[in-house]
This record gives structure tokens, C-alpha cells and sequence, in this order.
């Protein structure tokens, strides 16, 4: 009997065996993400669509959340009745996996001339941040064993090409992937909380003081001696925006790859 590994062990090459034996649930939600949804020009024209069912969905999502997506909300929506929502998707599952895909859209386009790739990655951050905030209902989406679309693969192919052009081989860029994407992603948090918020009617200032209040309960704990002396000493300069600290942290990230591509590899 073959020993299961951890999390933490799995490697690339693992992940690409895997592939070959994903779960036929899963193996039937990707060929959806992926079969072509354009309409034949042959017999007559039909009148609901994939892309309707989707587009509602992403409407919905917007103006309520991702919990506001239901099979019956959706066909409520579009004015047709559930069956015909499940005709396209089989399952809520394929659904969320196709309005994600969506709702992602296509990374930046290279500039021409071409930008150096810490030019290039820095705008796909910006964008990707951007994209996250426009639609923060993607952050209430846990990341589980979902198929990947051509959306998300394109975000994940513009890192790769940009770094293609830094002499680094396969396996670095894929970290080098994988750290752009995390820091993008998780310095945004705030700032897709704040989205979110307004998207449901709350004012930035009662987001503000909501957010205050929680991280105020640190001052006195003595579990969290070390953030509370970050709330309370006064700081040593001017505080930084949201957008600017993001920036901040960017800068610091492509520091490191370009330091990294610059021959600090260890």
C-alpha cells in the first residue's frame, strides 16, 4: 500500500500524475470551464444560453454575494425555470466554477515595445488587486479542488511569460509564480474587506470603526503585547494609504526576484 504523503510533501510532479486520475466529478466540471460556448451558426438560434446562465449568476454575486447564488435564484433571474439552468450545469459546483472564471477575466496585455519584467509584473499585480476588488465576492470562495479555466490559466501564463526573459528555469518561476500571486493576494485583503463592505451599503467610516474596534481588543491583552505596541506608539512618519502600502510591499517583493535573477540564489 502506497503511504499517502502530507500536503507539505507534495511536489510539482506529484500534483502533474495526479492529473491523469482526477475524480470524474471534477474531470466533468473542467470540461465544462473549458468546451467552447460559441453558439453554432447552423439551425436556429437558441434562446437561453451558457453565458446567460452565467452572466446572471456573476449579477447576482455582484449585488449580494457569492451566497446569493443559488440554481433557483439564477433561473429566477433569467426567467426560465432550474431544469434549464442544470441543461448547461449540472451541479452548483460548475456553476461557481464558471462564473470564478469569469468574473477573473484576462490579465493586462504586454506593452509594445515590451517592458522589462518587473515593470510587467508590477501592472499584473495592480490588475490583479483591481480585479479582487471589483469583484470581492471572489475572496469568499475557499480555495478547494475546483478545476482551473482559461482565465485563470491566462493570469498564471502572463507571470510566466514575463519572467520567461530572466534566464530563471521552470521550477524558480513557478515559486517566483507562486510568491507574486500569495503576496498580491493577501496584501488586497484589506482592501477587499473595504470593497465588500461598501458593495452591501456600509459607509467607509463604519467599516473603519468596525475594523478599529476589533483590532483594539489587542490593547490591554496581555496575549498580544507585540500588536498592541504596533496600535499604540505613535508612528515615525506619515501613515501610508492602503493603495500606497500595497505598493510598498510590491516594490519589496520584486526586490527580492530581482535580487533572486541577479545571481542571490541559494
Amino acid at each position: 500500500m502506497t503511504k499517502r504523503k502530507t500536503p507539505e510533501a507534495l511536489t510539482r510532479d506529484d500534483l502533474m500524475q495526479a492529473a491523469a486520475t482526477v475524480d470524474p466529478e471534477l474531470r466533468r466540471r473542467s470540461q465544462l470551464l473549458w468546451e467552447d460556448r460559441v453558439q453554432s451558426t447552423r439551425g436556429p438560434k437558441a434562446a437561453l444560453t451558457p453565458d446567460d446562465v452565467v452572466r446572471a449568476a456573476m449579477q447576482l454575486a455582484d449585488e449580494d454575494g457569492l451566497g446569493a447564488v443559488t440554481m433557483s435564484a439564477v433561473s429566477t433571474r433569467i426567467g426560465y425555470t432550474t431544469m434549464a439552468v442544470y441543461r448547461y450545469f449540472p451541479s452548483k459546483e460548475a456553476l461557481l466554477d464558471a462564473i470564478v472564471d469569469a468574473a477573473l477575466g484576462l490579465p493586462p496585455r504586454p506593452s509594445e515595445p515590451r517592458d522589462d519584467w518587473r515593470s510587467e509584473l508590477a501592472r499584473w499585480a495592480r490588475a490583479k488587486r483591481a480585479m479582487l476588488c471589483a469583484r470581492p465576492w471572489l475572496a469568499e470562495l475557499p480555495f478547494v479542488a475546483a478545476p482551473h479555466g482559461p482565465n485563470w490559466l491566462s493570469w498564471s501564463e502572463a507571470v510566466i511569460d514575463a519572467l520567461s526573459t530572466t534566464g530563471l528555469d521552470s521550477a524558480d518561476i513557478g515559486e517566483m509564480l507562486s510568491v507574486l500571486d500569495g503576496y498580491t493576494r493577501g496584501a488586497s485583503d484589506t482592501a477587499i474587506s473595504l470593497a465588500r463592505a461598501r458593495a452591501r451599503g456600509t459607509s467607509d467610516a463604519e467599516w473603519a470603526a468596525a475594523v478599529g474596534a476589533d483590532l483594539g481588543r489587542a490593547i490591554g491583552d496581555p496575549r498580544f503585547p507585540r500588536f498592541a505596541a504596533l496600535l499604540t506608539t505613535p508612528p515615525s512618519r506619515p501613515s501610508r494609504t492602503m493603495d500606497e502600502s500595497f505598493e510598498f510591499g510590491l516594490a519589496r517583493v520584486l526586490d527580492g526576484i530581482e535580487r533572486y535573477v541577479n545571481g542571490g540564489r541559494r
